[in-house]
């Protein structure tokens, strides 16, 4: 005999809901839960490391809030596995973007003007810099991506947020940059970067995908 509760609730959760069948979704109520906004990630991240009595720097969790996209549990194993490269010191952002094979921002901003400015050869260097120091030349890619679109962005919305924190030096940079950049110009960039990121995935040596694109 089947045993049915009033007080027992089954709750199902995915990240891919097309690949639920409609006899399933047709039996449920279902809850769309919305991306968590960086600043409160952080402030969650915070509040967890806190209570660990782990010393992690601000930078670093924003960068940890950045990766997990608004997701709680991967900024959660993102920053356990933070905890394991920090070896009990201070876990600074340097550590972090390390983990992650991520370039700083103000050195990517700088890829980009070079390239927009024609100035290939000097972009090529900077790139090669940001690879042998660990950047991963897909995120590399990813963050070219994203100063693109923060642009784009800034020439229809001045106040727009985005890629670069507000108020920081590369965000008025990326203001600068964008006031002498056409839509046009913008776009096709958009394009061949797009392009030139599934290269860099699926290429056998990543940072020569990079360099072509």
């Amino acid at each position: 005999m089947l045993f049915r509760s009033p007080h027992v609730k089954f709750v199902f959760a995915t990240t891919e809901i097309r690949k639920v069948p409609v006899t399933v979704l047709s039996r449920c109520q279902r809850f769309d839960l919305r991306r968590i906004d960086s600043a409160e990630l952080v402030a969650y991240l915070r509040t967890l490391s806190d209570k660990e009595s782990v010393e992690i720097e601000d930078g670093a969790l924003a960068l940890i809030a950045r990766a997990a996209e608004g997701s709680a549990r991967d900024s959660l194993s993102l920053l356990d596995q933070a905890i394991a490269h920090g070896e009990g010191g201070m876990i600074t952002a340097e550590t972090v973007r390390a983990m992650l094979g991520l370039a700083d921002r103000g050195r990517v901003l700088d890829i980009f003007e070079k390239l927009m400015g024609g100035k290939i050869a000097d972009a090529l260097i900077d790139l090669q810099g940001l690879y042998d120091a660990g950047a991963d030349p897909l995120a590399v890619m990813q963050d070219l991506l994203e100063t693109t679109h923060f642009l784009t962005r800034v020439k229809v919305a001045p106040a727009a947020q985005g890629f670069f924190d507000g108020g920081s030096g590369e965000a008025k940079r990326a203001a600068e940059l964008a006031g002498k950049l056409s839509v046009a110009s913008l776009t096709r960039a958009w394009q061949i970067l797009l392009k030139g990121l599934f290269e860099v995935r699926d290429a056998t040596r990543p940072i020569s995908a990079c360099e072509m694109a």
